[in-house]
């Protein structure tokens, strides 16, 4: 019997989240339900995700903090609507999981399972949060309540998901008891990625970044490592690509300009990703150097796209933050360097620059079988699945 449970959004479903649809459309033995706020990009809604049909009144403006209301009486008035909403929100939920058999609860992101966490009162389920990246420190480092909010979903959760061992020790740090807390690697359809020939002479490079603009992405890292590399590497090219969150893209674009390199850097806003491995080809090594941002955002984990770099092939120069360690391994799939160093960086660029064909195809072999063996999404799916199985029996 498949285990039947509901999993809970803020929207159904960003892009940029792909790595989550991937994990529950792979899920072997499971119903997968899904409720959300919002629900939007029909690519993310196969014949094995159910959608809730929504009440009319449900939308993202009920979420706590969306409250655009400009004197305190309205807020006030304002406030008293949407905890009444959300209460007939939940009821609605709750009345639906019960007349469907749910077994377990399963939110997505700490702050919608802070958001969500009345269901658990209105149904007696197992309650379960995935972290991925900003709710693991940027939260409560920004907002005091947030610290409160954490240390009660601790206490009342009876679960808590994170893509790596990192990731876990963050949780644990914070109060979490070790006991709730379980390691499930997010993987990628390696079947479905196709192995992307390239020849790399020395004395040549092309490198790409593949991401939104924030902080915790480090583009202004790659693009000085890049401009330091250039008087020695006068072969080369960056690309960025990726959609503007944090006011970054003016900055970078004014360093290129400065410098005289507009013929060497390109921005591209937006690659379909039905043609993303077919785009990937055209470059020789993926760069992502992820940090710290200054109000501790972090990766939490590590960024799935390296995983889809490396298994068309394409080595990666990366950071140590976090869990990329488990993603990229230096000297076999990749360059790590310590996180927010330029200089370090250069010298992978460098070092990738001046490599001959035959080492680079020892990179890219590597990087490919590494993420065949390591990141396959059935078996990380099937991690998932037997933490559901060892739930409902017990």
């Amino acid at each position: 019997m498949a285990v039947k449970t509901l999993q809970l959004f803020e929207s159904y479903l960003p892009n940029a989240q792909n790595w989550v649809f991937r994990m529950l459309n792979n899920l072997p033995d499971t119903e997968v339900n899904v409720a959300a706020y919002r629900y939007y990009n029909e690519q993310f809604v196969t014949q094995k995700i159910n959608l809730l049909p929504m009440p009319e009144y449900v939308s993202p403006e009920l979420l706590e903090g969306r409250d655009q209301a400009k004197n305190i009486f309205s807020k006030i008035i304002n406030r008293i609507s949407i905890l009444r909403k959300n209460k007939y929100y939940f009821d609605y939920i709750g009345k639906w999981a019960r007349e469907n058999g749910i077994e377990i609860i399963h939110t997505h992101f700490a702050n919608m399972g802070w958001q969500y966490l009345e269901l658990k009162k209105i149904t007696g389920l197992p309650y379960f949060v995935s972290f991925y990246g900003f709710d693991y420190e940027s939260l409560p480092f920004r907002f005091q309540e947030w610290k409160k909010r954490y240390q009660s979903l601790y206490e009342q959760a009876d679960g808590f998901v994170c893509e790596g061992a990192f990731g876990a020790s963050i949780l644990i740090n914070q109060g979490c008891d070790p006991a709730k807390v379980h390691i499930v690697h997010l993987g990628v359809e390696t079947s479905k990625i196709p192995a992307v020939a390239r020849t790399k002479n020395e004395g040549e490079l092309h490198l790409l970044q593949l991401s939104n603009y924030s902080q915790k992405k480090g583009h202004i890292y790659s693009l000085q490592a890049f401009i330091q590399a250039l008087n020695d590497c006068p072969n080369m090219t960056l690309t960025f690509v990726g959609n503007e969150l944090e006011n970054i893209k003016g900055n970078l674009e004014a360093l290129v300009k400065q410098h005289n390199i507009e013929h060497k850097v390109r921005f591209i806003g937006f690659i379909e990703f039905t043609k993303l491995y077919e785009f990937f080809g055209k470059y020789h090594v993926f760069i992502h150097p992820s940090c710290y941002s200054d109000t501790r955002d972090c990766e939490g984990g590590a960024p799935i796209v390296l995983l889809d770099a490396q298994c068309t092939g394409m080595p990666v120069i990366s950071t140590t933050h976090c869990d990329i360690p488990e993603e990229v391994i230096h000297g076999k799939t990749g360059l790590l360097t310590p996180e927010k160093d330029a200089d370090a960086l250069s010298g992978s660029i460098r070092t990738f620059y001046n490599m001959n064909n035959n080492t680079y195809q020892q990179f890219a072999t590597a990087a490919r079988q590494h993420v065949i063996e390591n990141f396959d999404i059935k078996p990380c799916a099937l991690q998932l699945q037997q933490l559901y199985n060892t739930i409902v029996n017990h």
